[in-house]
């Protein structure tokens, strides 16, 4: 397998004891998968937020942070709330916090203040936009509010607040979305501590799941994007063509007809959420060009 295919995708769990060695190299490989875009936009001044975070006793330690332009200030932005989130040992997603913030360019960044408590676990991010009229309609895949403008700077097909609710629904958590007093918008993400996720899952040793093909994996006709793909399913646990083509850079339309491609093989399969799912042949596949990096 050349270069390039080696070159796939980070954090997939996969059980076997090379599995430590196959982490490895997928997270050697994120950074060519996850890579920053740049474009030659003129830069705009004027964009800032605030960031609170409040310890259990005390006053919040407030800072305010700029960015030059929209698509700067949801990585920079992004950036800094995960690592304060993580600094109090939080476990709100990544990739709950990023979609929320870059949603924010909806409301133009107007009077945004994001605040991190209970520990970590609990990120309320809250504007002075217009404000979300529909807000069930807000989390529905295919439903965009985004301007002219903002379809310059974002993905707009009406994916964030939906993917954000998903991450943070995997680990038991949940996002709210609220009117601000006097105008804009409140969302809040929430997921439970660490202790109370305990309480509620007994410890179990779990064993590796059975691989279907444990000589051979059926060949299979797919291209080195398709193969990306799957191992987007199989990282991200369910996915829509927008995660898709978020993660890997490419229209929304090629993310669709490449996830068709792979419920056409058996590969992935539809839930009941209509959310492609990685079937045990996929993941058998997964695996099987895993192998063929450590060997």
């Amino acid at each position: 397998m050349d270069n390039f295919v080696n070159n796939l995708q980070s954090r997939v769990l996969l059980p076997s004891t090379l599995a430590l060695r196959r982490r490895v190299l997928l997270n050697s490989a994120m950074g060519m998968i996850h890579s920053e875009r740049t474009d030659g936009r003129t830069e705009r001044s004027g964009i800032s937020i605030r960031v609170a975070v409040y310890p259990d006793e005390g006053s919040p330690e407030v800072s305010e942070v700029a960015a030059a332009n929209p698509r700067a200030a949801t990585a920079k932005f992004a950036k800094l709330v995960v690592e304060e989130v993580r600094a109090v040992e939080g476990r709100v997603p990544e990739e709950a916090i990023k979609e929320t913030v870059e949603n924010l360019i909806h409301a133009d960044y107007q009077g945004v203040v994001i605040s991190i408590f209970d520990r970590g676990n609990a990120v309320r991010i809250s504007d002075r936009g217009p404000g979300i009229r529909n807000k069930d309609r807000a989390m529905e895949f295919g439903f965009s509010g985004a301007t002219a403008e903002a379809l310059d700077e974002i993905r707009g097909v009406g994916a964030g607040l939906g993917i954000a609710r998903a991450a943070v629904e995997r680990v038991g958590g949940s996002l709210l979305v609220e009117d601000n007093i006097g105008g804009g918008a409140v969302v809040t993400l929430s997921v439970p501590t660490a202790s109370e996720t305990k309480q509620v899952n007994a410890p179990v040793t779990q064993e590796p799941p059975a691989r279907r093909y444990p000589d051979a994996v059926p060949r299979m006709n797919i291209s080195e994007r398709q193969q990306k793909a799957l191992i987007t399913v199989l990282e991200c646990g369910e996915v829509g063509p927008s995660t898709v083509a978020d993660r890997l850079e490419i229209s929304v339309s090629t993310a669709y007809r490449d996830l068709s491609v792979l419920e056409e093989h058996g590969l992935v399969v539809t839930d009941e959420s209509g959310k492609r799912v990685i079937s045990p042949m996929g993941r058998d596949l997964v695996e099987a060009i895993v192998d063929t990096w450590v060997k």
